[in-house]
């Protein structure tokens, strides 16, 4: 079964924390975890590192972390900023988009 995950509206460096223990339980009482990410209006780098190492952790735990929907239009903005979508690999245009790049 998967678990479906709110991501809060706002997660910076001051907000990460929480959110942070709450996808580690998830992710380590589930097989698979989906973050909706509809509601985030304002994140920073914490976000994507936090998402990042969870990938990472869910992948050597032999689970699934996937986003529901692909990336808002705050997230796709933030991972313009932070460099990702330079040379962006396939797997994490799927992850973040679910395969299509925002226009």
């Amino acid at each position: 079964m998967t678990q479906m995950v709110l991501v809060p509206a706002i997660v910076t460096t001051a907000t990460v924390s929480p959110f942070a223990a709450e996808l580690a339980a998830h992710l380590a009482q589930n097989d698979a975890v989906e973050l909706d990410v509809t509601e985030v209006a304002d994140a920073d780098v914490s976000f994507l590192q936090l998402v990042c190492a969870a990938r990472l952790q869910a992948e050597r735990d032999g689970k699934a972390l996937r986003l529901a929907s692909p990336a808002n239009d705050a997230v796709a903005a933030l991972l313009e900023r932070a460099g990702f979508l330079t040379d962006i690999v396939p797997t994490d245009q799927i992850f973040w988009f679910h395969g299509g790049l925002p226009q």
